[in-house]
Protein backbone atom coordinates (compact mmCIF):
# COMPACT_ATOMS: atom_id res chain seq x y z
CA UNK A 1 0.00 0.00 0.00
CA UNK A 2 2.78 2.06 1.16
CA UNK A 3 4.33 1.72 -2.40
CA UNK A 4 1.41 2.86 -4.47
CA UNK A 5 1.33 5.88 -2.84
CA UNK A 6 4.62 6.78 -3.71
CA UNK A 7 4.07 5.31 -7.16
CA UNK A 8 1.07 7.91 -7.33
CA UNK A 9 2.67 10.66 -5.71
CA UNK A 10 5.83 10.13 -8.40
CA UNK A 11 3.24 10.18 -11.01
CA UNK A 12 1.64 13.02 -9.71
CA UNK A 13 5.40 15.10 -9.57
CA UNK A 14 5.91 14.06 -13.30
CA UNK A 15 3.09 15.36 -14.53
CA UNK A 16 3.35 18.67 -13.40
CA UNK A 17 7.26 18.61 -13.86
CA UNK A 18 6.61 17.73 -17.49
CA UNK A 19 3.38 20.93 -17.38
CA UNK A 20 5.92 23.27 -15.71
CA UNK A 21 8.44 22.67 -18.54
CA UNK A 22 5.76 22.76 -21.37
CA UNK A 23 4.66 26.18 -19.99
CA UNK A 24 8.48 27.57 -19.24
CA UNK A 25 9.44 26.41 -22.71
CA UNK A 26 6.91 26.45 -25.15
CA UNK A 27 7.35 25.08 -28.47
CA UNK A 28 7.34 26.31 -31.96
CA UNK A 29 4.11 27.18 -32.46
CA UNK A 30 3.16 30.29 -32.50
CA UNK A 31 -0.09 32.12 -30.42
CA UNK A 32 -1.01 35.22 -31.84
CA UNK A 33 -3.78 37.42 -30.85
CA UNK A 34 -5.43 38.98 -33.80
CA UNK A 35 -6.02 42.84 -33.62
CA UNK A 36 -8.61 43.93 -36.18
CA UNK A 37 -8.09 47.58 -37.20
CA UNK A 38 -11.34 49.26 -38.68
CA UNK A 39 -10.39 51.59 -41.36
CA UNK A 40 -12.71 55.13 -41.19
CA UNK A 41 -15.05 54.46 -43.84
CA UNK A 42 -16.30 58.01 -45.68
CA UNK A 43 -19.48 59.70 -46.88
CA UNK A 44 -18.94 62.07 -49.90
CA UNK A 45 -21.20 64.92 -49.45
CA UNK A 46 -21.72 68.76 -51.15
CA UNK A 47 -21.11 71.40 -48.99
CA UNK A 48 -20.34 75.70 -49.74
CA UNK A 49 -17.27 76.64 -51.18
CA UNK A 50 -17.05 80.31 -52.39
CA UNK A 51 -20.45 80.34 -53.68
CA UNK A 52 -20.57 76.95 -55.26
CA UNK A 53 -21.34 73.38 -53.79
CA UNK A 54 -18.20 71.23 -54.12
CA UNK A 55 -18.20 67.51 -53.19
CA UNK A 56 -16.19 66.85 -50.16
CA UNK A 57 -15.66 63.68 -47.67
CA UNK A 58 -16.56 63.20 -44.26
CA UNK A 59 -15.65 60.70 -41.66
CA UNK A 60 -19.10 58.61 -41.18
CA UNK A 61 -19.90 56.41 -38.28
CA UNK A 62 -18.79 53.29 -39.64
CA UNK A 63 -23.36 52.83 -39.78
CA UNK A 64 -24.47 49.68 -41.68
CA UNK A 65 -28.16 50.84 -41.46
CA UNK A 66 -29.22 52.82 -43.87
CA UNK A 67 -31.74 54.81 -42.17
CA UNK A 68 -28.30 55.67 -39.83
CA UNK A 69 -26.22 56.71 -42.51
CA UNK A 70 -28.62 59.30 -43.65
CA UNK A 71 -28.93 60.81 -40.48
CA UNK A 72 -25.15 60.74 -39.78
CA UNK A 73 -25.33 62.84 -43.34
CA UNK A 74 -28.11 64.84 -42.80
CA UNK A 75 -26.04 65.50 -39.46
CA UNK A 76 -23.01 66.50 -41.44
CA UNK A 77 -24.74 69.17 -43.72
CA UNK A 78 -25.99 70.91 -40.50
CA UNK A 79 -24.06 74.00 -39.53
CA UNK A 80 -22.48 73.81 -36.24
CA UNK A 81 -23.51 69.98 -35.82
CA UNK A 82 -21.84 67.09 -33.60
CA UNK A 83 -19.87 66.38 -37.15
CA UNK A 84 -18.17 70.37 -37.18
CA UNK A 85 -15.16 68.79 -36.12
CA UNK A 86 -14.51 66.65 -39.24
CA UNK A 87 -15.39 69.55 -41.53
CA UNK A 88 -12.46 71.46 -43.49
CA UNK A 89 -11.99 74.74 -42.64
CA UNK A 90 -12.67 75.28 -46.69
CA UNK A 91 -16.19 74.25 -46.35
CA UNK A 92 -19.59 75.46 -44.86
CA UNK A 93 -22.96 73.52 -44.38
CA UNK A 94 -26.07 74.73 -44.97
CA UNK A 95 -28.49 72.94 -42.42
CA UNK A 96 -29.75 75.89 -40.31
CA UNK A 97 -28.58 75.20 -36.79
CA UNK A 98 -30.41 73.40 -34.47
CA UNK A 99 -32.12 71.85 -36.83
CA UNK A 100 -33.23 68.34 -35.72
CA UNK A 101 -34.93 64.91 -37.80
CA UNK A 102 -38.00 64.87 -36.32
CA UNK A 103 -38.77 61.31 -37.89
CA UNK A 104 -37.67 59.74 -42.02
CA UNK A 105 -38.76 57.27 -43.96
CA UNK A 106 -37.44 55.50 -46.80
CA UNK A 107 -39.30 53.07 -49.20
CA UNK A 108 -38.91 52.21 -52.67
CA UNK A 109 -36.03 54.52 -52.84
CA UNK A 110 -38.61 57.11 -51.74
CA UNK A 111 -36.84 59.44 -48.71
CA UNK A 112 -39.23 61.24 -46.52
CA UNK A 113 -37.54 63.48 -44.18
CA UNK A 114 -39.82 65.42 -41.28
CA UNK A 115 -37.31 68.54 -40.20
CA UNK A 116 -37.70 70.72 -37.02
CA UNK A 117 -39.16 74.63 -37.53
CA UNK A 118 -35.31 75.30 -37.51
CA UNK A 119 -34.50 74.06 -40.68
CA UNK A 120 -36.87 77.42 -41.68
CA UNK A 121 -34.11 79.83 -40.67
CA UNK A 122 -32.41 79.79 -44.32
CA UNK A 123 -31.64 83.34 -45.98
CA UNK A 124 -32.85 84.32 -49.59
CA UNK A 125 -29.30 83.60 -50.46
CA UNK A 126 -29.35 79.96 -49.34
CA UNK A 127 -32.11 78.70 -49.60
CA UNK A 128 -31.54 76.72 -52.94
CA UNK A 129 -28.48 75.64 -52.39
CA UNK A 130 -29.75 73.81 -49.04
CA UNK A 131 -32.19 71.83 -50.60
CA UNK A 132 -29.49 71.26 -53.38
CA UNK A 133 -27.22 70.16 -51.05
CA UNK A 134 -29.49 67.60 -49.47
CA UNK A 135 -30.84 66.33 -52.97
CA UNK A 136 -26.95 65.29 -54.13
CA UNK A 137 -25.68 64.57 -51.04
CA UNK A 138 -28.04 61.66 -49.81
CA UNK A 139 -28.78 60.76 -53.95
CA UNK A 140 -25.15 59.14 -53.99
CA UNK A 141 -26.90 56.32 -51.63
CA UNK A 142 -27.68 53.73 -54.34
CA UNK A 143 -31.34 53.35 -52.25
CA UNK A 144 -31.61 57.13 -52.29
CA UNK A 145 -33.58 58.15 -55.72
CA UNK A 146 -36.11 60.61 -54.90
CA UNK A 147 -36.78 62.82 -51.35
CA UNK A 148 -39.41 64.63 -49.87
CA UNK A 149 -38.84 67.34 -47.12
CA UNK A 150 -41.14 67.94 -44.60
CA UNK A 151 -41.29 70.52 -41.42
CA UNK A 152 -42.87 70.03 -38.82
CA UNK A 153 -45.06 67.29 -40.22
CA UNK A 154 -45.80 70.08 -42.74
CA UNK A 155 -44.84 69.27 -46.38
CA UNK A 156 -42.36 71.44 -47.98
CA UNK A 157 -44.11 72.95 -51.09
CA UNK A 158 -42.38 76.46 -51.07
CA UNK A 159 -38.75 77.35 -50.69
CA UNK A 160 -39.59 79.44 -47.09
CA UNK A 161 -38.22 83.19 -48.48
CA UNK A 162 -38.83 83.09 -52.48
CA UNK A 163 -42.10 80.94 -52.70
CA UNK A 164 -40.15 79.20 -55.53
CA UNK A 165 -42.64 76.28 -55.80
CA UNK A 166 -40.64 72.45 -55.30
CA UNK A 167 -41.30 69.80 -57.37
CA UNK A 168 -43.47 67.18 -56.04
CA UNK A 169 -40.45 64.11 -55.37
CA UNK A 170 -36.70 65.82 -55.66
CA UNK A 171 -34.44 64.23 -57.35
CA UNK A 172 -30.96 65.70 -59.35
CA UNK A 173 -33.48 67.09 -62.18
CA UNK A 174 -33.96 70.13 -59.46
CA UNK A 175 -30.56 71.15 -60.47
CA UNK A 176 -27.54 72.04 -58.43
CA UNK A 177 -24.66 75.27 -59.10
CA UNK A 178 -27.65 76.56 -61.41
CA UNK A 179 -26.82 78.41 -64.91
CA UNK A 180 -29.46 80.10 -66.79
CA UNK A 181 -28.98 80.10 -70.60
CA UNK A 182 -32.77 80.57 -71.68
CA UNK A 183 -35.37 82.19 -73.22
CA UNK A 184 -38.59 80.76 -72.88
CA UNK A 185 -38.74 78.47 -68.84
CA UNK A 186 -41.11 76.65 -71.28
CA UNK A 187 -39.10 74.66 -73.28
CA UNK A 188 -35.85 74.48 -71.66
CA UNK A 189 -33.45 70.98 -70.57
CA UNK A 190 -31.17 70.91 -67.75
CA UNK A 191 -27.67 69.67 -68.58
CA UNK A 192 -26.50 68.19 -65.33
CA UNK A 193 -22.38 68.96 -65.72
CA UNK A 194 -19.44 67.93 -63.69
CA UNK A 195 -16.08 70.10 -63.38
CA UNK A 196 -13.18 70.30 -61.22
CA UNK A 197 -12.02 73.10 -58.46
CA UNK A 198 -8.74 72.91 -57.03
CA UNK A 199 -8.94 73.63 -53.53
CA UNK A 200 -5.98 73.01 -51.31
CA UNK A 201 -3.93 71.35 -54.58
CA UNK A 202 -6.75 68.57 -54.52
CA UNK A 203 -8.90 68.82 -57.13
CA UNK A 204 -12.54 68.65 -55.89
CA UNK A 205 -16.12 67.64 -58.28
CA UNK A 206 -18.31 70.43 -58.83
CA UNK A 207 -21.34 69.47 -60.72
CA UNK A 208 -23.09 72.24 -62.39
CA UNK A 209 -26.32 72.18 -64.04
CA UNK A 210 -26.91 74.30 -67.24
CA UNK A 211 -30.95 74.88 -68.22
CA UNK A 212 -31.01 75.93 -72.19
CA UNK A 213 -33.22 76.20 -74.56
CA UNK A 214 -30.22 74.44 -77.19
CA UNK A 215 -32.32 71.68 -78.89
CA UNK A 216 -29.44 70.46 -80.65
CA UNK A 217 -27.88 66.92 -79.98
CA UNK A 218 -27.45 66.67 -76.15
CA UNK A 219 -24.44 64.70 -76.86
CA UNK A 220 -22.70 67.32 -78.79
CA UNK A 221 -24.07 70.06 -76.30
CA UNK A 222 -22.12 67.82 -73.36
CA UNK A 223 -19.15 67.51 -74.96
CA UNK A 224 -18.87 71.33 -76.42
CA UNK A 225 -20.26 72.91 -72.86
CA UNK A 226 -17.01 70.63 -71.46
CA UNK A 227 -14.74 71.36 -73.86
CA UNK A 228 -15.35 75.36 -72.86
CA UNK A 229 -13.05 74.92 -69.82
CA UNK A 230 -12.68 77.08 -67.77
CA UNK A 231 -16.55 77.76 -67.79
CA UNK A 232 -19.17 79.71 -65.87
CA UNK A 233 -16.83 80.33 -62.98
CA UNK A 234 -12.69 81.20 -63.41
CA UNK A 235 -11.92 78.16 -60.93
CA UNK A 236 -13.60 75.35 -62.86
CA UNK A 237 -12.68 73.29 -65.26
CA UNK A 238 -13.07 69.61 -66.95
CA UNK A 239 -9.56 69.37 -68.19
CA UNK A 240 -10.86 68.09 -71.53
CA UNK A 241 -9.20 70.01 -74.15
CA UNK A 242 -10.63 72.89 -76.22
CA UNK A 243 -9.42 71.09 -79.60
CA UNK A 244 -11.08 67.73 -78.88
CA UNK A 245 -13.68 66.90 -81.98
CA UNK A 246 -15.89 64.40 -81.68
CA UNK A 247 -16.07 62.46 -84.79
CA UNK A 248 -19.03 59.94 -84.05
CA UNK A 249 -21.04 58.63 -81.11
CA UNK A 250 -23.07 55.31 -80.68
CA UNK A 251 -25.48 54.63 -77.66
CA UNK A 252 -26.43 51.13 -77.20
CA UNK A 253 -28.99 50.65 -74.36
CA UNK A 254 -26.76 52.46 -71.20
CA UNK A 255 -23.61 52.36 -72.80
CA UNK A 256 -22.39 55.30 -74.93
CA UNK A 257 -18.78 55.15 -77.23
CA UNK A 258 -17.37 58.06 -78.27
CA UNK A 259 -14.65 58.59 -80.76
CA UNK A 260 -12.58 61.57 -80.70
CA UNK A 261 -10.09 62.54 -83.36
CA UNK A 262 -7.30 64.01 -81.67
CA UNK A 263 -6.31 63.71 -77.64
CA UNK A 264 -8.26 65.21 -75.42
CA UNK A 265 -6.26 66.74 -72.81
CA UNK A 266 -4.59 70.24 -73.59
CA UNK A 267 -0.29 69.82 -73.65
CA UNK A 268 -0.23 71.70 -70.95
CA UNK A 269 -2.02 69.24 -68.63
CA UNK A 270 -0.54 66.42 -66.93
CA UNK A 271 -1.14 63.24 -68.34
CA UNK A 272 -2.37 61.95 -64.91
CA UNK A 273 -5.21 64.15 -65.28
CA UNK A 274 -6.98 62.11 -68.00
CA UNK A 275 -9.10 59.98 -65.51
CA UNK A 276 -10.06 62.72 -64.36
CA UNK A 277 -11.18 63.60 -67.80
CA UNK A 278 -13.33 60.43 -68.04
CA UNK A 279 -14.95 60.63 -64.97
CA UNK A 280 -16.14 64.34 -66.15
CA UNK A 281 -17.43 62.82 -69.09
CA UNK A 282 -18.89 60.16 -67.76
CA UNK A 283 -20.80 61.49 -64.48
CA UNK A 284 -21.80 63.96 -67.38
CA UNK A 285 -23.68 61.54 -69.32
CA UNK A 286 -24.63 59.67 -66.34
CA UNK A 287 -26.50 62.52 -64.47
CA UNK A 288 -28.06 63.83 -68.32
CA UNK A 289 -28.99 60.59 -70.18
CA UNK A 290 -29.39 58.21 -67.75
CA UNK A 291 -26.04 56.11 -69.16
CA UNK A 292 -23.62 54.19 -67.03
CA UNK A 293 -21.38 53.20 -69.24
CA UNK A 294 -18.81 55.46 -71.41
CA UNK A 295 -16.48 54.56 -73.60
CA UNK A 296 -13.47 56.69 -75.24
CA UNK A 297 -11.99 56.14 -78.50
CA UNK A 298 -9.55 58.49 -79.69
CA UNK A 299 -7.54 58.22 -83.02
CA UNK A 300 -9.08 54.62 -83.08
CA UNK A 301 -7.68 53.09 -79.66
CA UNK A 302 -9.94 53.49 -76.97
CA UNK A 303 -8.34 54.87 -73.85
Amino acid sequence: MFNNIKRKLLISFLTLFVLTLVYLFPTNNKYTEEITIKEPSYHYIYLLNKNILVETKIVSNNENDILAKIKDIITSLTIDSSKAKYIDDNYTPLIPKDTKILNLSLENNLLKINFSKEFLNVTKETEEKVIESIIYSLTKLNEVKEIMLFVENEKLDYLPISKKKLPLTLTKSFGINKVYNVNNVFTMDVLNLYYYTNINDEYHLVPVSIFTNDNTDKVEIIIEELKSSPIHQSNLMSFLSSNAKLLDYEIKENTIKLEFSNYILDNFFNASLLEEVKYAISKSFEDTLGITDVNLVVNGESI
